[in-house]
């Protein structure tokens, strides 16, 4: 079951290094517009790490210099989070994802 959209938080590295979880889902990276979340990019987080591992990849190599936040929904399993990252790609078109994923 995917549970509810959590966020928007600061991107950077102190706020998701800190973040004690290795939970699995999608995550979105943008910057706050009329009280919500403009969303340049939507990922999935299913190793090991989760969420918090591939948001910390993103951060070592700088990607989207111009996301200040992000958000995320918890996962049930791989395949939700796979499935639900498709849709929500679908659905936002984020700037930063690549088309027919």
């Amino acid at each position: 079951m995917v549970q509810a959209y959590k966020g928007p938080h600061q991107y950077n590295d102190k706020t998701v290094g800190d973040w004690n979880s290795n939970a699995i889902g999608i995550y979105y990276c943008g910057y706050p517009s009329n009280n919500s979340l403009s969303v340049l990019y939507v990922g999935k987080g299913v190793g090991d790490a989760g969420i918090r591992g591939r948001l910390l990849d993103h951060l070592r190599d700088d990607y989207w210099p111009d996301a200040t936040h992000f958000g995320y929904c918890v996962c049930s399993t791989a395949k939700e989070a796979e499935d639900f990252e498709a849709s929500e790609i679908n659905r936002l078109q984020p700037k930063y994802n690549k088309q027919g994923k």
